[in-house]
């Protein structure tokens, strides 16, 4: 079997050149190590070798001691710099600028080394920083907060079957300070794309109107105003996405009586922690130990129950919600058991509906399941009676 070996022709050579991919990696290591005042640094040394050369060479220049010519100045000075001293002068002079010379090494040589360290870091933090890229039925988080860290484990956690891609829009992503991969998995799956979650571009950029869901933090830096910017993101969401597949849009309120603003903005699902507080907080003070039971349902965890909504199979339609609830009771031996706790239709929930007050299941309504395992859409519900051997006795020949 015959191998070709593998030829570069001038054009191809050329043409790697003209994509510039070397010459942009030169730039941005200039500008990062401009940044970090690489020049300001670099030209303090000089300064600073310069200066201590002259002198001791003024000082300490006879034909017997370590500095006779501007080259053994120069060479002799660099060396007490960032070395130390070998041997010390003799004058009072030169012992100053021995002194100048060692202090500043000592300081010049910290500076320098921290600035490479924030550049080394900076460079890190910006492996996940990314321009472009083909992603879809991924999460987007708008603005950052510490508090996204917690958000990022809990929609990666391990039981979590679809794990999606997380897209972090913010202005800053140098103030994101993310995980370690091999420190935490939760991790590996997050990109960071620079730019304000309020410009159209950026949320092209960051492929909004193909994702599973966006979500929209309060800008904390803002204040008071920061229920303004969340209207001007859900604005511009749904501007980007349109009316046709758009993705689910929940957002955080600062302040409860902005929510009617949010929806109509676009929002679909609006979430005041202030007011969840205020609400778990009066539960407790009067139903004791109600606040751990709200806990293991907003806790994503391995044997943790949890609450999901499901639309309604076919064969399920016209069924009142008696029956229904009652084919979940035959599988309470399994992992798959379900409670129906109540029904979604459109924007109206009824949980535990009594009597008739939810009337007939209708098609386009969702179940309201409370499980420990997420029901799988692509399964079907465990609602059948499971099939039990029934003991047969020994045939008995016909006469």
């Amino acid at each position: 079997m015959r191998t070709r070996s593998r030829r570069y022709k001038p054009t191809t050579i050329l043409r790697y050149f003209r994509k510039g991919s070397w010459r942009v990696q030169i730039l941005s290591a200039v500008s990062a190590w401009n940044r970090n005042q690489f020049r300001r640094i670099a030209l303090a040394i000089l300064v600073t070798w310069v200066v201590g050369a002259l002198g001791l060479h003024l000082t300490e220049g006879t034909p017997t001691s370590n500095y006779p010519t501007w080259w053994a100045a120069l060479w002799n000075s660099w060396v007490i710099l960032f070395s130390g001293i070998n041997n010390p002068p003799t004058t009072v002079l030169g012992q100053l600028f021995t002194m100048l010379l060692l202090t500043s090494g000592v300081a010049l040589t910290g500076l320098f080394t921290a600035s490479v360290a924030s550049v080394m870091v900076e460079r890190y933090l910006r492996r996940r920083e990314v321009t472009k890229f083909e992603m879809e039925d991924h999460l987007v988080l708008c603005n950052w907060s510490p508090r996204g860290l917690e958000w990022i484990r809990e929609v990666h956690s391990k039981i979590v079957r679809e794990r999606r891609a997380v897209v972090i829009i913010h202005d800053t992503p140098e103030q994101i300070e993310l995980p370690d991969t091999q420190d935490d998995e939760a991790f590996t799956d997050v990109y960071i794309v620079k730019g304000d979650p309020v410009n159209e571009v950026i949320l092209r950029r960051a492929r909004v109107h193909l994702a599973h869901s966006v979500v929209v933090l309060s800008d904390e830096r803002l204040r008071d105003h920061a229920d303004g910017k969340t209207i001007l993101v859900c604005i511009a969401v749904r501007s980007v996405c349109g009316t046709a597949n758009r993705p689910n849009l929940a957002v955080e309120c600062l302040h409860p009586r902005f929510r009617q603003h949010l929806r109509k903005a676009g929002a679909d699902e609006v979430i005041s922690a202030h007011e969840l507080g205020l609400r778990l907080l009066a539960r407790a003070s009067l139903f004791h130990g109600m606040t751990r039971v709200y806990q293991e349902l907003l806790t994503v965890g391995r044997d943790a129950n949890e609450v999901y909504l499901l639309p309604v199979p076919a064969d399920l339609v016209g069924k009142d919600f008696v029956t229904v609830s009652t084919l979940f009771l035959h599988h309470r031996h399994d992992k798959r058991a379900c409670l129906l706790i109540g029904i979604q239709r459109g924007e109206l929930m009824m949980l535990n509906p009594v009597a008739g007050e939810a009337g007939p299941i209708r098609e386009g309504d969702e179940l309201i399941l409370l499980s420990q395992v997420y029901p799988d859409p692509a399964k079907p519900l465990p609602i059948e009676s499971p099939q039990r051997p029934t003991p047969e006795g020994p045939s008995v020949p016909k006469t």
